[in-house]
Formats: C-alpha cells, structure tokens, sequence
C-alpha cells in the first residue's frame, strides 16, 4: 500500500485524505481469482483444508503466490486487492522470523512454480511416482506452513508429502536475502527552498532498465539528477540498492511542484510479500508471497514542491513495522522554521528545519488503526489501515473431520466436513459455502486456513465480472484454504 505523503508549508491550507500505512512504494497491484491448483492437506489437530497456489491478476499480467498467514480468512468478497510489500511490514519481517524467511525463500526458489520440470523436481526431491502441479503447490504450500505458520501440515496425496518433506529437510539451506521490489521510489513526497537539492528520492527495482521521467506545470524550471549532482533520464543494469535521485530547484524559482515518473517492466522477484488493502477487519485478508509472475509493466510516482518564503515546509509518510508491534510515523521538515507536530493518538514531535524525526505508534495485533498527523499552517495527513504481524494459532476440533456430515450434492471429491449450514443453491448456479475443487484438481477457489469461528468469502455482487454479462459469483465458506472440518 503506497504511503502518500502530503506537502504543505507556508499559508498554503489543504487536509490529507486518508491513506494506507504500509510498506512504501510497491509496484504490483493484483486482485485475487476464484481458482486455485491444490490438493487436500492434513493440519496438525486433526482437521484437513485444500492448500497450494493462488493466481492473482494484475493490469498487465498474472502472478502465483502461496499463504504465510493461514490462520486469517482469504476474503475475495467484491474481489480483494493486494498490494505488494516489504517483509517489514509482515510476520516474515520480526528478527525471530528471520531463519524462517530464509528457509520460505529456499522452497520458493526451488519447488514449483519456479521449477516448471515436474520430472526434474520429482527426481531431485527423490519423489517416487508421477508428481503433478497440484502435488507440488500442495507440497509447496505445505513445506512453507511450517516456517510460515509452524503448522505441521501434510498433503494427503504420497507424491505431495514426498515433496513437503524434501523442502523441509536438512537439504533446506535457506536464502537471507530479501528480494527486491519489482520497483519503488521512497518517500512519495518532499518540500523545500529553491536553491536546494529535493529529496533524496531512493528509488530500488529488480528490473534491468528503469525509465525516469518529470512531469507537471513546473518540470520545465528543474532538473533529476544522482548523488553527483549529474542530470538522470534513466538507469541501466543491476539496479544498486537505494540508489538516490534528488530534484534540482535552482534559486529564485517560483513556487511550484513536479512529479518524478519511475517505469519498469519486469518479472516480479519470488519472496516479494503481497498484504491485503483492505482497511477493516471486515475487509482484511491473509498475507501472501509471491512464487512466480509474468513479465509486468510497473510504475511509482513521487512529487517535489518548493515554496519561497519563511516557514515550515511539512511531508508526512508511515509505515507498518511488525518489529516495533505498531506504525511508524515520520515528518520531515523543508522549511526554515521549526514546526511542532502532533501525531494521534497520543504522540507529538518538533521538527527543525531540514531535518525529519519519526515515532512509532503502537497498535495491537489483528486491529484497525487510524492515525492523524497535524502541524502549522493547517498540515494534515491520515493514516489508515490493518496492523497484521503475527501468526496465530488456531484451537483444534475436538472430533474429527471425517465424522462431520457431508451435505447433499457435495461434489465428488470435496473434503467430507463441508459445513452443513450451506444455503442451497438455484439452478445453474456454482455450489456456494464449502465448495471447492476435488482434491487433485485444478478449480474454484480452495479454502485456506482459518478457524471455524471466521465466516470466509461472501456471495456478493460486483466482485469477478465474467465477459459476455455472465453472473457474478464469490464463494462464500469457513475456513481459509478449504476447511473439511465443520
């Protein structure tokens, strides 16, 4: 979720609309689809759900992930946007989960879909018999449940298991490094004199070209340039981590502004993690990582203001930090007065001139947050959002799934326990709450993950649109990944 930073110095009044707080300048946007590749998978407590790939789309393309948050709901009601993110501002970003990164990065790196040979993963994971795609996601999503979630989950299909096993063993080496973005530019904002140098703007992208470009009213009176001072149009090759662009205001220029225009096309690295921009808990959605994509087209924005004039030249922007339990809050500060801020609830900063100061808020686990940052001259910014950072366990059935009664026109396949409450369904229309593909297929959305007590996907309206005005139909059912146990 793109932190959005708004620039206000002088007498200049304006009010920051609402904005999400979470790890800055992601690239890719996807919305989840109703279809996945998996297969039945055994979760320790004695209850089964249907795990393995998820397929999101982009504007431009499509990318796989898998769960890291089996215990919250995958809720594609309306159809849930994802934004992708930085590991700080999810579980796999606390210092205690940092091995277990390293060993999700390793499965990614080295089971399916990176490995599209399913002959060549099978003979080197040692798995005996055929291994199809649904084998390996399960097998893929199970191996990352145990770093992921510390679930002991094991696909009930042999060739499956075989495969979780493999990803789990001492053979795990694991990768530290987190990857890259697919493309950032950091912060989204900054304000200052003319006569000064703007930013820096850190700009960080796993694509081997990134094109840069000014825009707006007053691109004309300034220049993009490095460290260096050097004019920049665009970057070639590896891209250096936070390589730095700063907007070049010569003095005497009237006040104005211009935005700096990053683009890139590239495949997404696997690992990047993708956090649901839902803003309520009603709306909120399990966090995922990425396993593969399609080459995309991306882009990130960033603006530059100056003003002439005394006072204090305000940009605000906030982060997720899982590591710190809360939301960090930072203001800088362009102008040549010092400026007091008051960051709600409960917190307040003095930012000099030329400098930025920073407060983490602190926000309980699984809760919405809303977080309003005023100065002088009427600055104010609003921060909203979901604080996600840890994983929880889930209270096991006290019978087991197999004893919970199928319904009626259950689909050959579907994992006995389906609830039983589901609503019937008219003619013609997909079977709603507990439906999903038969296990080894590739169909409707599986459901992963969550307890009982947390109602999934709703049937609604206005979220897929199928060409040529066919109906719309979301799912609707208990439990994430497809939950057998009523």
């Amino acid at each position: 979720m793109l932190t959005t930073s708004l620039v206000l110095g002088g007498s200049l009044l304006a009010a920051g609309a609402a904005a999400a707080a979470d790890a800055p300048g992601a690239g890719v946007t996807a919305v989840i689809q109703p279809t996945m590749t998996s297969e039945e998978i055994a979760i320790e407590g004695g209850h089964s759900i249907q795990g393995g790939l998820f397929t999101l789309k982009t504007a431009n393309g499509v990318i796989q992930t898998y769960c890291i948050d089996i215990d919250h709901p995958v809720n594609i009601t309306s159809g849930v946007e994802y934004q992708e993110s930085d590991w700080k501002s999810s579980s796999l970003g606390r210092k205690e989960k940092a091995q277990d990164a390293a060993k999700i990065r390793w499965i990614l790196e080295n089971s399916y879909p990176q490995v599209t040979d399913l002959k060549k993963l099978a003979t080197d994971a040692g798995v005996q018999g055929e291994l199809t795609k649904e084998d390996a996601a399960a097998g893929t999503q199970a191996a990352i449940w145990r770093f992921s979630d510390g679930k002991n989950a094991i696909p009930k299909d042999s060739q499956a298991k075989q495969l979780r096993d493999y990803l789990v063993s001492e053979k795990n080496k694991g990768i530290a490094a987190e990857p890259k973005p697919s493309l950032s530019l950091t912060p989204d904002s900054a304000s200052g004199k003319p006569g000064n140098k703007l930013g820096p703007f850190t700009i960080n992208s796993s694509a081997s070209e990134v094109k840069l470009a000014l825009s707006g009213d007053a691109a004309d009176k300034v220049k993009l340039v490095d460290k260096d001072g050097k004019p920049v149009t665009g970057l070639t090759g590896p891209v250096a981590k936070d390589t730095q662009l700063f907007l070049d205001v010569p003095a005497g220029t009237p006040d104005g502004a211009a935005t700096v225009t990053a683009a890139a096309d590239t495949v997404v690295p696997s690992g990047r993690v993708f956090l649901s921009k839902g803003y309520t808990p009603e709306k909120h959605s399990q966090t995922m990582i990425l396993a593969g994509s399609t080459k995309l087209s991306v882009t990130d924005a960033a603006k530059g203001s100056w003003k002439q004039g005394k006072g204090a030249l305000l940009d605000s922007t906030a982060q997720v930090e899982c590591d710190s339990n809360g939301v960090r809050v930072t203001v800088t500060n362009g102008g040549d007065e010092a400026a007091t801020v008051t960051v709600k609830p409960g917190k307040s900063l003095t930012v000099q001139p030329g400098k930025a100061e920073s407060v983490v808020v602190p926000v309980a686990e699984d809760t919405a947050y809303d977080i309003t940052v005023t100065g002088p001259n009427g600055f104010s910014k609003e921060f909203k959002g979901i604080l996600d950072c840890k994983v929880s366990s889930v209270t096991p059935p006290t019978s087991s799934p197999s004893a919970a009664p199928v319904p009626t026109g259950t689909p050959t396949g579907t994992p006995s326990g389906t609830p039983s409450a589901a609503p019937s369904t008219a003619a013609g229309q997909p079977t709603p709450a507990g439906s999903s593909s038969a296990p080894g297929t590739t169909g409707d959305l599986a459901q992963t993950g969550g307890n009982d007590a947390t109602p999934m996907i709703a049937a609604a309206a206005g979220g897929l649109v199928v060409a040529g005005g066919a109906a719309v139909f979301v799912l609707r059912r208990r439990g994430r990944h497809g939950r057998s146990a009523a």
